[in-house]
């Protein structure tokens, strides 16, 4: 996108939502920002990072939404990313899927697992952080209080009557009471009310044993028994029953957030998320979690964050719901800043333990001897005949090995021809049969795969050789088209492929501002370095200054004398 086209939209200064755009239209990333003019502005700086700079060369145009506040910038955002899905935004799996224990509100009330949160009058407990965890939970405290399971009461004990897992209320209607007591018990147990519960219940076992009615003190004997077993499994994580997530961040390579969830003071599960690629700073990417991870989910009364983000207080008015209390703040106590070093330690531990996966799965996937822990990417990027290059990354065990990054001058191709200009730069990779890469992946399609095999088939290599194409990110090998394999080892694929294409562009880039700094055009009078530079930034190459008007050329010098002169002098060039 051109700083031309950047001037002409005009941004204003209000709060609002901005909608980048490729070549054909489509939306590939979605923001907002306090002040579209300022945000935006940033965007077009000079010194931007590197992921920056491959988004931007990515975008061709950008639409924007005013809006009156920032709250309202958040919900119409998160409104365009869930619905667009853009490509370079980061998406989460909403907290409405996980699993909660649910208890009925019936006249026999039934204990289940459920997957949303209804108005209904029901108690919903979690959400766990998965349903084996779910299960687990389900399974306890159908134990120890028995309560029925069926959809249908059907006047006839079940199964769980005969293993003791239910004491069959709908063969005695008249138990309604007792079967109220189980239930208020349960809720108890959930609520993190062990010890009173506990105290109840001895005291009611007491009162067996006074009346020498044995059996019945037994039964709340081994239910007491069963209670405090379950408190004793469970890591109780703070002294007073609050709901709060405690987040955790950890990155490397990649990215992984923790979510360690804590229900009534007791941690019922941590969920892991992996990022493989992120193109902002871990304070954007954060505010993006928050507001796809808890809007129209379950919210606790705390989230405590491992660092603070600037527009923490406008997420927390935008999730919280009239009557929520709702408060996040990055951690101030011992206590918190210790909590959330626990949860970040299990990000660092989940990501590590993912990190040869991928790996494992491309050599599955692709059939390869080996794992491939040596990648190299290659990508070609041209500006017309003028200057071509091509990238080599090198990826070691999923990570990007910089100091075995290599760029290639093509030379012996004069038009613009991808395909040659790989077949050059292959040539001249493997010449001398440096070490080898298990895997190549080549940024392209079916054609540029077909190339690379047939350059290394001539010099007698047999590498594994894949090429990843842009548009629908289908995987081309040998044998066909987009193999089965997991979504990790793909997203590896297309971390090796972006990188090329981004180390590509940079590199074009940094010849072409040299070449403008040493160019024909030092022998015209009166054009100095930055004249020069804004010529090759407006215009590109020698040949599209060639053919443009003197009144274009003036737009960028300024000086209608100096203009003519430049128009006249590259006619002359051949």
């Amino acid at each position: 996108m051109s700083d031309e086209l950047y001037l002409k939209i005009k941004f204003p200064e209000e709060p609002g939502v901005y909608l980048m755009k490729d070549s054909k239209g489509n939306v590939i990333y979605v923001g907002k920002a306090k002040s579209l003019k300022k945000r935006l502005a940033s965007y077009f700086q000079k010194n931007i990072p590197d992921r920056v700079s491959f988004l931007m060369s990515r975008v061709e145009d950008i639409e924007y939404i005013a809006t009156d506040t920032e709250t309202e910038a958040l919900l119409l955002e998160y409104n365009f990313i869930k619905k667009l899905k853009p490509r370079y935004n980061i998406h989460f799996r909403d907290d409405k899927g996980y699993p909660y224990i649910k208890i009925t509100n019936e006249s026999f009330p039934r204990i289940i697992i459920s997957r949303k949160i209804e108005e209904d009058g029901a108690h919903y407990f979690g959400p766990y952080s998965d349903v084996g965890a779910a299960r687990k939970m389900l399974a306890l405290a159908r134990n120890i209080f028995k309560l029925r399971s069926c959809k249908k009461m059907n006047k006839i004990p079940c199964l769980n009557f005969h293993i003791n897992r239910c004491t069959a209320p709908c063969s005695d209607p008249n138990s309604k009471e007792e079967y109220n007591k189980r239930v208020d018990e349960l809720l108890m147990f959930f609520e993190n009310k062990g010890e009173e519960l506990i105290s109840r219940l001895t005291i009611e076992m007491g009162v067996y044993s006074k009346d020498l009615q044995y059996e019945k003190a037994l039964i709340i004997r081994d239910k007491i028994d069963a209670i405090r077993k379950s408190m004793e499994q469970q890591k109780i994580f703070l002294d007073t029953p609050i709901n709060k997530d405690v987040i955790g961040y950890y990155e490397k390579e990649s990215i992984c957030i923790c979510i360690a969830i804590v229900r009534r003071g007791v941690l019922t599960g941590t969920k892991n998320y992996i990022i493989d690629e992120a193109l902002f700073e871990k304070e954007e990417i954060l505010s993006s979690f928050l507001k796809q991870y808890y809007k129209n989910g379950f919210l606790p009364n705390k989230i405590i964050l491992p660092f603070d983000i600037s527009d923490r207080e406008e997420i927390q008015r935008f999730l919280s719901n009239e009557g929520n209390d709702l408060t996040i703040t990055p951690a101030l106590t011992q206590r918190e800043k210790e909590e959330v070093l626990l949860s970040t330690k299990n990000a660092e531990l989940f990501l590590t333990s993912k990190e040869k996966l991928p790996l494992e799965d491309l050599m599955i996937s692709l059939g390869l001897e080996a794992l491939p822990r040596r990648i190299e990417g290659y990508d070609i990027s041209n500006i017309g005949s003028e200057i071509k290059v091509g990238s080599q990354v090198t990826f070691i065990d999923g990570k990007p090995s910089k100091e075995n990054y290599r760029i290639y001058k093509i030379t012996t191709v004069l038009e613009q021809d991808d395909v040659a200009s790989l077949k050059e730069m292959l040539s001249r990779r493997f010449k001398h049969r440096e070490i080898l890469p298990d895997l190549i992946l080549i940024d392209g399609g079916k054609g540029h795969l077909n190339a690379a095999l047939s350059i290394l088939e001539s010099i007698g290599l047999t590498i594994p050789t894949v090429a990843l194409a842009k548009q629908e990110e289908d995987l081309y090998f040998k044998d066909g088209i987009n193999p089965e394999m997991n979504p990790h080892s793909k997203n590896l694929l297309i971390r090796v492929r972006d990188e090329a294409h981004r180390f590509a562009i940079k590199s074009m880039r940094n010849m072409k501002r040299k070449s403008s700094m040493n160019s024909p055009l030092d022998s015209i009078s009166g054009l100095g370095p930055k004249r020069k530079a804004k010529l090759f930034e407006k215009f590109g190459t020698i040949e599209k200054i060639k053919k443009a008007k003197i009144e274009e050329i003036d737009e960028v010098i300024k000086n209608l004398s100096l203009s003519e002169a430049i128009f006249n002098y590259v006619k002359t060039l051949k």
